[in-house]
């Protein structure tokens, strides 16, 4: 069940996920040149939905490349606040953090937003 406030289409909540996604993308090169800790955990930004959310979540680059490997799948907080039971399901916790993938539109939506995905 989603813990938001408000509910928003479900396009507009893959747009969301996906912009920082593509945030993400962006900052990857950067985070796998510095190694902080061993295993090296790099800042992302957490994924979910909400407009208003720009938090760091840490994960491994092989943890992202896993999560990015299926266009529908993000990255968020372990936590219920950022996940939207309407348009998308968790598939993995971990402490660090979770991965939900987005079902129906706005499934379709995220992969069609998918930088690496092909045409």
């Amino acid at each position: 069940m989603s813990t938001r406030s408000e509910s928003q289409p479900p396009e507009r909540a893959a747009r969301n996920e996906s912009r920082f996604r593509e945030h993400n993308e962006r900052i990857e090169a950067h985070n796998a040149a510095h190694h902080w800790v061993d295993p090296p955990f790099a800042d992302w930004v957490c994924e979910c939905a909400r407009g208003d959310c720009a938090l760091p979540v840490q994960l491994t680059i092989a943890e992202y490349e896993s999560v990015r490997s299926e266009p529908t799948r993000f990255l968020v907080l372990p936590s219920e606040e950022h996940v939207d039971a309407e348009f998308e399901r968790v598939v993995e916790r971990y402490e660090r953090y979770w991965v939900v993938e987005k079902v129906g539109r706005a499934g379709d939506v995220s992969e069609e937003l998918d930088a690496r995905t092909d045409d």
